[in-house]
């Protein structure tokens, strides 16, 4: 947090004005007075770290040199083992006459060599003969000629003991002496030097003296006319008086500055408070105090101790430690790494949640307990379910890397490499090597093994992949993979037995979804494949594990013609898989969907999503499946006449392998309708053709699949090879099962062209029918235009300008108004009769295809109401079917494809 820039004139290098130590300053100026009187005493200041004792300490004692002898000292913590290194340091704050200071000379050195003789830290050991402690004492007095004497020490908590006990011995005697003593020790966790405070406290005359962090109020006096950011200053620093001057000098409390004060904070304290402090960061919020006091290997006082130092410090609120980010700044790796583990072995013990262990144990690095892996394991499920697929990823990496096991390790790099995938495509390959070692050492099965076959695959490893195949074990995953080979990667079908009766577990998703796809493939859009392409789609939840199942059920409706059925289930996942945040998901959803909208004939849509899919997932990650997105994107910037768009994607190189698959084949197919729309019309039918001879070769020979056959048709013609294309329609027709169906509409259109004129009406006729019901607007609109063209041919203009109409707003709808000819003359004439407002408006959307009771919701209106306008329009315009109301009356054809606004 930014201060503002008012503070700037607020700084100066001088230290911070002493602020509300009116009544502590008021104590020690006390103890001066009776020192003069002959009554001396002792006070103990006692503060949290930072909060100002020594800044008293140096204002008392420049007040009290005009009155007394003031004779200094500090304690350090390096120095805290010296023998008498802060009576020493007494001495040496004053001048001492010579011969004072021969004697005190030969005292030090006896009192230091008969203490380093006992146990520096001891306060049960007498250190210093008697007869030393009396002669320093003595010295001391001396010293002050006579004058009142001020012994000041500061950092009491670090006093060596001999010099303590020189202390003591001088405190018990300045009840009637002229000598005071001023002691300042921060407060610790833990009472330091306990005999020394009991005998202290236990004097007559000893007073104590608490500093505490500056208030609001005295954080606006700091701030001298800048009151407004009283509040936002003493929150920052909790009114500790170094924090205070950090946030003057620096303004920013989240800069390196202020995270290097509060860092020297806890550094002048006893070191549990900087580890408490740790703790409380590492642990985060709701961590108890038993926990914390497991985790430092110290007793629960000691750690209510440091806290209420913290709190006193200003260090800590109610809400927590103030300042989390510095004191983690300031933490090493390696001691923030250990108190990870060891906060996990403790949530572990104490059965709190995987996902807490595995929090810390990620952040430790380390996963060797027996229990680790399966916490980290049982921890990423649960994020799973709440679509934490990144923190779900960081436990199974953790707990792949530290997975002594062969088989477990290679199962959860299956996971792994199946959440990387959710998250970045690309990523997942890189388990490819490590779990084909695993499965050529038998670590790698069923369904996992699946998977690694599918992943080597679809990055176009076939060589690899074949080799998987033989190490394919398990009737289930043979049957599953035979399915699955044959609709998708042909080549290398036979490497697995396809066996002759599908595995007991026909509820497995996997196993209905490849059913589905193969007998759409091999046997036409037989009822038991939709039916059973429907029953996965409502019954399996998308995840790691049924991406494959969702997008073979939605590929066996497609290439069953059951758009309407495809449309929708695939709008759902789309939507899930965006509001999950998988892109890996929405790919290969957004490619089906791009199908699907080239097979409708939504030239935009279907860019638009073709588009998606290429960007959600990089080429590389798309491996031989980028055949199937990258060629709708090639048919519909074609159709819509976008050739120059069109030319700049073939610059993306493609798998070699993927002309060894079922992507291959729409890609060819693709390709070769460029070719046509550039004129090259050898290319287009050699790309048709190879299509057609591959497909054939592979036992999937389906139009729905691919229309090769028609295709070349229409290249065949161009090329005036009659014969040759009506052979070829006639092959498709017969292949196709009974029924209506989008295949039929288009080889209707191109059986019309190989067909004598007379015939051809009422085949384009059927054809317009076949493909309306289907959905498909693109072929809808050449077959509307082929019929205008025929009955132009045949002398009969009015039907010729009806279809021509109807099938330039039709290829303007879906964007593919390249593919026709604006010709006037087909779009001319006009009804005498006008036809009223509301007459119109029926008009128009009958035109378009709309039933009564449709065009009813519309316009808000009656189903009676239209069919009394309609029958107006009729008998006005001389018509009897709806078709023709565009020959009939401009103004009906010119907004048809307007929207119409309803009357309320």
């Amino acid at each position: 947090m930014a201060l503002p820039r008012e503070l700037v004139d607020l700084t100066d290098t001088s230290p911070l004005e002493l602020v509300e130590r009116d009544a502590e300053l008021n104590h020690l100026d006390c103890l001066v007075r009776d020192c003069a009187d002959g009554r001396g005493g002792v006070v103990l200041v006692a503060g949290g770290v930072a909060t100002g004792k020594t800044e008293l300490l140096y204002a008392f004692a420049e007040r009290a040199a005009e009155r007394a002898v003031v004779l200094t000292a500090t304690g350090s913590r390096v120095e805290r083992t010296l023998p008498l290194g802060v009576v020493s340091q007494l001495f040496h704050s004053v001048a001492v006459p010579a011969g004072v200071w021969e004697r005190v000379t030969g005292l030090l050195e006896e009192g230091m060599f008969t203490a380093a003789l006992s146990d520096p830290e001891s306060e049960t050991v007498e250190h210093v003969r008697a007869n030393v402690v009396n002669g320093l004492c003595s010295a001391l007095v001396e010293v002050a000629g006579g004058r009142p004497l001020v012994i000041v020490v500061d950092d009491l908590q670090y006093v060596d003991v001999p010099s303590l006990q020189l202390l003591l011995f001088l405190v018990r005697r300045v009840r009637t002496a002229r000598v005071g003593v001023v002691l300042a020790e921060g407060v610790g966790p833990v009472q330091a030097r306990p005999l020394f405070h009991g005998e202290l406290t236990r004097q007559a005359r000893f007073r104590r003296v608490q500093v505490a962090p500056l208030t609001e109020a005295g954080v606006a006096r700091v701030l001298r006319g800048a009151g407004g950011l009283a509040e936002s200053v003493h929150w920052l620093s909790g009114g500790n008086p170094l924090l205070v001057r950090s946030l003057l000098d620096n303004h920013d409390a989240t800069g390196a500055a202020f995270h290097r004060a509060v860092a020297d904070c806890l550094r002048r304290g006893d070191p549990l408070l900087l580890a408490v402090a740790r703790c409380l960061v590492i642990a985060g919020p709701g961590v108890t105090v038993a926990a914390v006091a497991q985790v430092l290997a110290v007793e629960p006082d000691a750690v209510v101790g440091a806290l209420d130092v913290l709190a006193m410090s200003g260090l800590l609120s109610s809400n927590g430690f103030r300042h989390e980010q510095a004191v983690a700044e300031d933490m090493p790796a390696s001691v923030a790494a250990d108190l990870h583990h060891r906060l996990a072995s403790l949530l572990h013990d104490r059965g709190e949640p995987a996902t807490e262990v595995a929090r810390h144990l990620v952040a430790a690095g380390r996963a060797e307990a027996p229990w680790a892996v399966q916490v980290l394991c049982e921890a990423a499920d649960r994020e799973l379910v709440a679509d934490q697929a990144q923190t779900a990823m960081s436990y199974l990496e953790l707990a792949a890397d530290q997975c002594a096991d062969g088989p477990r390790r290679a199962s959860i790099t299956t996971r792994l490499s199946g959440l990387e995938w959710r998250l970045n495509p690309a990523s997942g390959a890189r388990h490819l090597n490590r779990l084909t070692a695993a499965m050529r050492a038998g670590h790698l099965a069923g369904a996992d093994a699946s998977t690694l076959l599918r992943n080597l695959l679809w990055h176009g490893r076939m060589d690899d992949a074949g080799d998987m195949l033989e190490l394919l074990d398990g009737a289930d995953e043979q049957y599953i993979t035979a399915l699955w080979l044959s609709a998708s990667y042909p080549t290398l079908r036979n490497r697995v037995p396809e066996l002759p009766v599908a595995p007991q577990r026909g509820i497995d998703p996997r196993v209905r979804a490849a059913q589905a796809l193969h007998a759409v493939l091999t046997r036409g859009p037989v009822e038991e494949a939709v039916t059973g392409a429907e029953q996965v789609l409502q019954s399996t939840r998308l995840d790691v594990m049924s991406l494959a199942p969702l997008d073979n059920a939605l590929l066996a409706l497609i290439y069953a013609d059951r758009l309407d059925k495809a449309a929708p289930w695939c709008d759902l996942l789309l939507q899930e898989a965006a509001a999950r945040r998988a892109p890996g998901w929405q790919a290969p959803f957004a490619a089906i969907r791009a199908e699907i909208c080239i097979r409708q004939g939504d030239l935009p849509q279907a860019e638009r999503h073709a588009r998606a899919a290429l960007d959600h997932m990089s080429p590389q990650a798309w491996g031989v499946a980028i055949g199937v997105p990258l060629a709708t994107l090639l048919m519909a910037t074609t159709a819509m006449g976008k050739l120059e768009d069109t030319a700049a994607l073939f610059t993306q190189p493609v798998p070699p392998a993927m002309l060894q698959t079922r992507h291959g084949l729409h890609y060819l197919h693709a390709r070769g309708h460029y070719h046509l729309a550039t004129n090259r019309l050898h290319a287009a039918l050699g790309d048709f053709l190879y299509c057609g001879e591959l497909m054939r070769a592979w036992d999937l020979d389906l139009p729905a699949l691919v229309p090769w056959r028609t295709s070349a048709a229409e290249v065949y013609l161009r090329l005036g090879k009659r014969d040759q294309a009506r052979d070829l329609v006639e092959e498709q027709l017969g292949m196709l099962a009974a029924g209506p169906s989008r295949s039929r509409g288009i080889s209707l259109r191109l059986k019309a062209a190989t067909s004598e004129e007379p015939h051809r009406p009422a085949l384009l006729k059927d054809a317009v029918d076949q493909l309306q019901a289907a959905g498909d607007r693109l072929e809808l609109a050449r077959a509307l235009a082929d019929l205008s063209t025929v009955h132009q041919a045949l002398g009969e203009p009015s039907r010729a300008r009806m279809a021509a109409r109807r099938a330039w707003h039709v290829a303007k709808g879906c964007r593919a108004e390249t593919l026709l000819p604006a010709n006037e003359d087909h779009l001319g004439g006009s009804a005498a009769t006008a036809l009223s407002a509301a007459e119109r408006r029926v008009a128009v959307l009958a035109a378009v295809g709309h039933t009564n009771r449709e065009i009813a919701g519309k316009l808000y209106i009656t189903v009676s109401t239209v069919e009394q306008h309609l029958t107006r329009v009729y008998r006005k315009l001389n018509v009897n079917r709806r078709y023709e109301l565009f020959s009939r009356d401009d103004q009906v054809a010119s907004h048809a494809h307007d929207p119409v606004a309803p009357r309320r």
